[in-house]
């Protein structure tokens, strides 16, 4: 090496970063060769960290965009083994449109003694306020529920009727009511805020719940009020219909959900999927600063004969330093 580095002390302050700034260019030339793996562990660190924040994102704004469908409603009112009193059901009816909604399980049979458990959803004319109710064949959801000749409606999940091995024209007995399958059940629009269902869909209107004669003191059973606020309701309109509740029946007792939080489960389970996602890209950020760190420990590795050359030459650590920074 022809370059001798100016080691005196009368040498100036600009001319040392000069030749300093020199030999990093003359490094870089073959450097960039030795900093795949680098570019690779840094990249791919920071793709995980940003993949993961753009993904729970993308999540959580289609889950507040499909609100109102996913809940049922602006609103959702639950009450647990007991329906809306008179001055409830009056509140709610001033609110806006309301369609009134039970859940519950229970068994139903077939004529030669087959059984399954199914989860019960008894709906009212109203259902869905928002959103469709698919079925196959196609119809009227309140046409299909009504009750002929002392047999009530119902339309079935797919999966119960390959338990029971039946089609539809099948009829079932539930409780002490009578209810024939008179169409297949494709899809229901707030399937998500009803969390994990332990049986297949049975479908069925209020009355046909009330003739099984399974709503008895001490039946698990769950009524859902849904509201719909007139015209486009704004999301402050509808935590001042939910804060009123409060204040005019505050002895309710029901558990009142908005559009903003129409399916805590499936929220819970997102941000807990966020979290593992997030773990994840913490990882490969981790196993990236490996390689970052293996990376920069070889290129200085094969430069330490380099580096030997410009210390006896009379290179301070400073600069040797500054050049490989």
């Amino acid at each position: 090496m022809t370059a001798v580095l100016p080691g005196t002390a009368g040498a100036s302050r600009r001319s040392r970063r000069g030749l300093t700034l020199r030999l990093a260019i003359r490094e870089l030339r073959a450097g960039p060769r030795g900093f795949h793996v680098f570019m690779a562990c840094l990249a791919l660190g920071v793709m995980a960290i940003a993949g993961v924040g753009s993904f729970a994102r993308s999540l959580d704004d289609g889950l507040a965009g499909e609100g109102r469908t996913i809940l049922g409603g602006d609103l959702a009112f639950s009450l647990v083994q007991r329906e809306a009193s008179p001055v409830e059901r009056g509140f709610l009816d001033r609110q806006g449109r309301v369609s009134a909604a039970a859940t519950m399980r229970a068994m139903a049979r077939t004529g030669d003694g087959r059984a399954t458990l199914v989860e019960i959803k008894a709906v009212d004319d109203a259902y869905p306020l928002y959103g469709t109710v698919t079925t196959a064949p196609d119809g009227d959801l309140p046409r299909l529920l009504a009750a002929r000749a002392g047999v009530f409606g119902a339309v079935a999940g797919p999966d119960l009727l390959a338990r029971l091995d039946v089609a539809p024209g099948a009829k079932l007995r539930v409780g002490e009511a009578n209810v024939e399958i008179r169409a297949v059940l494709k899809s229901e629009p707030d399937q998500l805020a009803g969390g994990i269902p332990f049986g297949p869909r049975l479908l069925i209107g209020i009355d046909a719940l009330r003739a099984t004669g399974l709503l008895q003191p001490g039946s698990v059973v769950r009524w859902h009020y849904r509201v719909r606020l007139p015209g486009d309701a704004s999301d402050r309109a509808i935590e001042a219909a939910a804060a009123q509740a409060h204040a005019e029946l505050p002895d309710a007792g029901w558990e009142i959900r908005t559009r903003a939080n129409a399916s805590p489960e499936l929220g819970r389970n997102i941000e807990r999927f966020t979290e593992y996602l997030t773990l994840v890209g913490l990882t490969s950020l981790l196993i990236g600063g490996v390689g970052v760190a293996n990376a920069v420990k070889h290129y200085l590795d094969r430069k330490r004969d380099v580096i030997a050359t410009l210390k006896s030459l009379g290179a301070t650590g400073g600069q040797v330093f500054a050049i490989y920074l």
